[in-house]
């Protein structure tokens, strides 16, 4: 419990704030204003589920991570109201249950839709409304379109701000990896800081399809794998290439054109390998990113990322465990609505609600999530009962709630114990204005949360565990086969002697590492599990570390001379790849 509830960052002030309590409040407080406080918080909960969605910083990320969330939740409500009164509405919810599980098993973007498919859904059942069926999903798309706009207000004022920012992250990295001082545990943090960066600029580029982040991350990609190996190798690079990276840095996140004049020499091949990466990412050719293909004004990343999607869409329709995980979710559904029926608590979405936000596979396992929501619940439920036991007028209450909504996002990085916290107190203040008594409900609250979380665990875990070890074993295998491959006889270094395709090696020299990357993303989710199962994180802690010393080494720039030590290089590293895969197929 106290691992749990130790907060893992600092509240973070930003627009998001503002607009979460702006969006939410405004509307509460207009329909307690003209006499009809049901439609203001029907308004209210759309606009909060727009703000769940917010956690993109590109704007064409954050359109696409905000806009279709809310087309998908309007589609969900008036399901759940169509199907009311019919002999098939019991099953509805769990069917829905089962597409949204499917749906997240596309990534990020896809566990954010099936999130607000299931909230709106669940709030249109439990707060109906007079009127025609498109009546409570036009305010819920009313709410969120509030927030999408206000997110998206800024785009003529600040385009590019975040493609940059992510591109000046990234030049800091390489510069942190060359350093003096990157020896040791702090040089591995810094080359898992700088892949784990890059790794966000390529799939911000994908998504958002920014000619940016098309064009000047191939450079980057080629700059990071030549300095992460040489900084695995303690290979010392040019002090005045490093202050020229850090320059760099500055000079792209200001959006100032131009260059800051020649590229120091440096004084060996290390650093001649360098100088061209980082030319290349800091000036690339004009036409690297901006060429118009059959579809005309997109370019080669956000081809590349549509054609991913795609791939994404037809491998996981194909794929018997993303159905297995949403025929999990909808049980989870069947099991925390039939209970919550069965005690008759008032407000029974509650339950399901619970589900909805912890059967979420992109952040973590659903035992430790759900544990952090029931201890945040609780917390939010303490707080609110003080404000409801000494509260006032409603100006008050709208006070709170202005506070609360505002912390949704401000504690996002701290911990999800806290943000559900915030969470528990926005629902409870909303109930309250609606005119539902707030007092009598922290106790059926606080149970509805212990039983979808329960009904969570149950189905998400103990009728099946997903486990989550073989996806990072997959990813660590990929990392290996793909710097088997970057050792390929003249293939790494004699393309990167290619003229006109700067960091074409680099990209398939770095791959190995963003395959890293994104395995100990994956296993960042798994050691979030609670301490009953940390015996197996921390073999998995060693593997990963030795996986990651023997990619670095292997990519280190070295010279080609000896092909015998690239041959049994190889051989290692297939020898290894087939001991992960073998690993991966465990049943």
């Amino acid at each position: 419990m106290r691992q749990t509830c130790v907060p893992r960052g600092r509240p973070v002030l930003s627009p998001a704030v503002w607009r979460s309590a702006l969006a939410v409040t405004a509307p509460a407080g207009v329909g307690l204003g003209v006499g009809r406080p049901a439609e203001g918080v029907m308004v209210a909960m759309g606009a909060l589920s727009a703000v769940l969605t917010d956690v993109a910083a590109a704007y064409r990320h954050r359109a696409i991570t905000m806009l279709l969330p809310q087309l998908l939740g309007a589609a969900g409500a008036f399901a759940m109201l169509a199907a009311q009164g019919r002999w098939f509405a019991p099953g509805v919810l769990p069917g829905l249950g089962v597409l949204a599980g499917v749906l997240a098993a596309l990534g990020v973007e896809g566990s954010l839709g099936a999130m607000i498919l299931l909230m709106d859904a669940e709030v249109a059942m439990d707060l109906p409304l007079p009127g025609p069926l498109w009546w409570p999903p036009a305010l819920m798309l009313l709410g969120g379109f509030s927030v999408v706009g206000l997110a998206l207000a800024g785009r003529p004022f600040f385009r590019g701000r975040a493609e940059r920012a992510l591109l000046a992250q990234c030049l800091t990295g390489c510069a942190a990896v060359l350093a003096p001082d990157a020896a040791g545990p702090a040089g591995t943090a810094r080359r898992r800081a700088l892949h784990d960066v890059l790794e966000r600029a390529r799939h911000t580029g994908s998504v958002g399809g920014s000619v940016l982040l098309a064009r000047h991350l191939p450079g980057l990609v080629a700059l990071a794998g030549t300095a992460s190996s040489a900084g695995a190798r303690g290979l010392v690079a040019d002090p005045a290439l490093v202050e020229r990276l850090r320059a760099e840095a500055g000079r792209v996140a200001a959006g100032r054109p131009g260059t800051g004049g020649a590229w120091p020499a440096g004084h060996g091949p290390l650093d001649v390998r360098l100088v061209r990466a980082a030319r290349a990412a800091v000036a690339p050719s004009p036409e690297q990113g901006t060429e118009q293909g059959p579809e005309q004004g997109t370019n080669p990343m956000q081809r590349a990322g549509r054609r991913a999607a795609v791939q994404a869409v037809r491998a996981v329709l194909a794929d018997s465990r993303a159905w297995l995980g949403g025929l999990r979710v909808g049980a989870a559904l069947l099991v925390a609505g039939a209970a919550a029926a069965h005690w008759d608590l008032r407000h029974p979405y509650w339950a399901v609600l619970n589900v909805t936000f912890v059967c979420r596979p992109e952040v973590g396992p659903v035992a430790g999530r759900a544990l952090e929501r029931f201890c945040g619940t609780a917390l939010g439920l303490l707080g609110s009962g003080l404000v409801l036991a000494c509260a006032g007028p409603d100006g008050v209450l709208l006070a709170v709630l202005a506070l609360a909504a505002g912390l949704v996002p401000a504690l996002s990085g701290t911990g999800y114990l806290y943000q559900a916290a915030a969470l528990a107190t926005v629902v409870l203040m909303v109930t309250q204005l609606a005119g539902d008594p707030g007092l009598p409900l922290l106790l059926p609250n606080l149970a509805s949360c212990a039983i979808g979380c329960l009904a969570a665990v149950l189905a998400g875990e103990l009728f099946g565990p997903r486990h989550r070890q073989l996806v990072v074993a997959r990813r660590l295998a990929g990392a290996v086969e793909q710097a088997a491959l970057a050792l390929t006889p003249r293939r790494p270094r004699a393309a990167a002697q290619a003229p006109g395709r700067p960091g074409a090696v680099g990209c398939a020299a770095t791959a190995p590492h963003l395959q890293l990357a994104a395995a100990r993303a994956e296993f960042e989710r798994v050691r979030r599990e609670p301490p009953w199962r940390q015996g197996a994180t921390a073999r998995w802690a060693a593997l990963i570390d030795e996986v990651e010393r023997t990619v670095d080494t292997a990519l280190a720039p070295a010279s080609p001379a000896d092909h015998r030590h690239f041959d049994a290089t190889r051989h290692h590293l297939h020898r290894l790849a087939t001991d992960l895969h073998r690993l991966a197929s465990r049943p």
